[in-house]
Parts: C-alpha cells; structure tokens; sequence
C-alpha cells in the first residue's frame, strides 16, 4: 500500500523548460543588419563630405578677405606717382629700390604698411607684398626739386652761415622795400638825420627784418663828407656819447645794433671807437666793424671793455654796378663761409637796388638747395 501511494516524480519536459523565457520583440535578420550598416556609412560619408565642402569654403573666405588688403598696399605707389615731377627723369639709385639687395629702405614704409593691416594678416603681408612696399617707400620721400644748373654754387661745408648787412637806408622807402621784402633774414642799417631815416627804421621794424644804426664817422680822407651825425675827430668822448644816443633815439625802437659809416678815422682811434662801444655796452646792442680800415682798433677797445663785436669778414658786394660783378663777389662769399664758417658781407641800399635784391631773390632757392644758411648778427649773437 504504501508503496502504490508514494507519488511520482515529475520530470519537466523541454517543452516547459523554453516556454518561461521571453522572446526578443525585434528580430534582426542578415538583410536587415546590411541595410542598417549602409545608412550609416552613407550617413558617415555625408558627414564627411559636408566637412571637406564647409573647410574649402572658409580657407576661400579667408584668401578672399587678404586680397583686399595687399592690394590696398600695392596700390599705394601708383597713388604718390603723379606727385614725381617727371616720371622719366628718376635718378637710377631710385628705379633700384625694388631690388632685394636694400631691404633697409623700406623700413618706415613696411611698418606704415602694416598698420593698415588686420592684426592677423601683419605677417603674411610682410611676404607678400615685399617689392611694393620697397616702391612706396621711395615714392612717400619728400621729392626734391632738382633746380636747373644756373649758377656756379659749391655745397656748404662746415655750416656756412651768410650775414648780409644792407648799409645807408634812410633816403628812399622804395628802395629800401626791395630789400626788406628779401625771403630770408637780412639786417639793414639805416642813416641817421636824413630825409626818410624814421620812415626806413618803422619800415625795417615792420617788415621783421633786422634793423640797426649806420652811424656815420669821420674818414682818413676829410674831404670826404659822412653825413648829418657823425662823429668826427674833434669830438671828445662825451660829445661822441652823445651824438650815438641822440642817433639811436631818432631810429626809434627795435634796434639791436650798430655799425660804422666811413669812419676809417674814428675807428683806428683806440679811445673814440672806445666810447662808442660804451653806449652799444649800455643800451645792449652789438657793434659791427665794417673794417674801412685794416688799422681798425675796436678789436682792442672791445678786449678792453670784455666785449664781444662783429666784424665784416668777406667782400663787399657791389662795388662794382654789374650782375655779373655781384655775382662773383657773392661767390666770393661762399668761399669764406665755407671755410670760415660764417661770411658777414656788406651791400648798399641806393646803390644797388635795381640789381642786387633781384639777384639775391634768384639765388636764394639754389642757396637753400646747397644747405647754406641765413642770419642776422643777432641770431650769432644768441
């Protein structure tokens, strides 16, 4: 009994066993696996391609936007070319330029340059546009006129400053016009006591130019008259004091020195030319030896009294009445600046107005070009 009650043991079928799992939802087969992975190599591809196309267009972008700036550089020496007086005519040390053998030329030019440019395009363009720049460099200096040869001018040395004092103004305005209108700095000594003297003194004083006493003093030869206020060899020193101030006083202001008329007597008389130095020392002007005499003694009377004076020092210019005449003796002139440094040379208002100032009007740009200098005995002075 008990053996036909034990129950029997149940064995579970394969069937069972399978029947508990879940089965997938999606079931890939071959064709499908192979159709995903086309897609996404398609779509790979794509991507890829659309990078390759996207990087093309910006490296366009990024030529196109340099162009510009190089050629806004390059053209800048087609624009100052109309400034050069005649093209053909360019000296050959400036057609060179653009060789590479003088890249320090264009230093100024290649940073002016790159000013221009943005910040990121400063490298590339300092390669790119070379040549131009070396171009524009020569093109942007000052031209220099180059003046016809007409006079026979040697080039300044040593600084050669020229000093032109124009005696005896006081008798004609015109003529003294001519001088003050003159383009570079010219100092005119008026005559005192004549008919224009304060009419030539405000005219001088109006004009900018330099303006001072021609004092007039006794010459060697007695017969020869100096004019109204001179100083003559019966003055003593008080009456010659005198005589200088009242002079200085009718010229009015402005003054800034004094130089002699004649006067080969008076200035080889250590104690007259003396006592007119003591009122150039008391009213604060200079005095100028215009050297009628090689016995002069104011160099003397000047060591004196701790003076320092001026001195003519080169030819006067129109002894002789002829353009030619002056012009030598200007060349002349040149020749002392040059060695000397500075030429202090005379000339004479009534004497040579129809000749001189037109000469040295003409003359003055070549002068310039030479690198010759003007001033007045003030302007040495300082």
């Amino acid at each position: 009994m008990s053996a036909s009650k034990k129950k029997p043991v149940r064995r579970r079928s394969p069937a069972r066993k399978t029947a508990g799992r879940k089965k997938p939802k999606v079931q890939l087969k071959n064709s499908s696996v192979i159709a995903l992975c086309s897609v996404l190599a398609f779509l790979c591809g794509l991507l890829l391609f659309m990078n390759f196309m996207f990087a093309g267009k910006e490296k366009s972008d990024s030529e196109k936007r340099h162009a510009p700036a190089v050629e806004a550089v390059s053209a800048k020496p087609s624009v100052s070319k109309p400034a050069e007086p005649d093209s053909e005519k360019v000296k050959p040390s400036e057609k060179k330029v653009s060789q590479p053998e003088a890249p320090a030329v264009n230093s100024a030019s290649v940073n002016q340059d790159k000013k221009n440019l943005p910040s990121e395009k400063k490298e590339s363009s300092n390669v790119s546009i070379k040549p131009q720049e070396k171009i524009a460099s020569a093109d942007n200096r000052n031209p220099v006129v180059q003046l016809p040869e007409k006079f026979s001018i040697p080039k300044a040395s040593a600084n050669a400053t020229l000093v032109f004092i124009i005696d005896d103004a006081g008798l004609s305005v015109e003529k003294t016009k001519k001088y003050t209108s003159l383009p570079f700095p010219v100092t005119i000594a008026v005559l005192p006591k004549l008919s224009h003297s304060k009419d030539c003194a405000y005219l001088v004083r109006s004009s900018g130019k330099e303006l001072i006493l021609h004092q007039p003093m006794q010459s060697l030869n007695v017969n020869l008259n100096p004019g109204p206020g001179a100083i003559t060899a019966d003055m003593g020193t008080y009456d010659i004091a005198r005589t200088v101030k009242e002079n200085l006083d009718e010229i009015g202001p402005g003054v800034k020195g004094m130089n002699n008329h004649e006067g080969s007597l008076i200035t080889s008389d250590q104690i007259k030319i003396g006592a007119v130095l003591e009122v150039c020392s008391e009213r604060g002007i200079y005095f100028l030896d215009s050297r009628t005499t090689a016995d002069t003694k104011a160099p003397q009377a000047a060591l004196e009294r701790d003076m320092a004076i001026f001195e003519k020092n080169a030819p006067y210019i129109d002894n002789v009445l002829t353009r030619e005449a002056m012009l030598k003796e200007i060349y002349g002139c040149l020749e002392v600046a040059n060695k000397k440094g500075t030429a202090i040379m005379i000339g004479h208002v009534d004497k040579s107005a129809n000749i001189l100032p037109a000469l040295l009007t003409e003359m003055y740009p070549y002068l310039v070009e030479k690198g010759y200098r003007f001033a007045t005995p003030s302007m040495l002075k300082k």
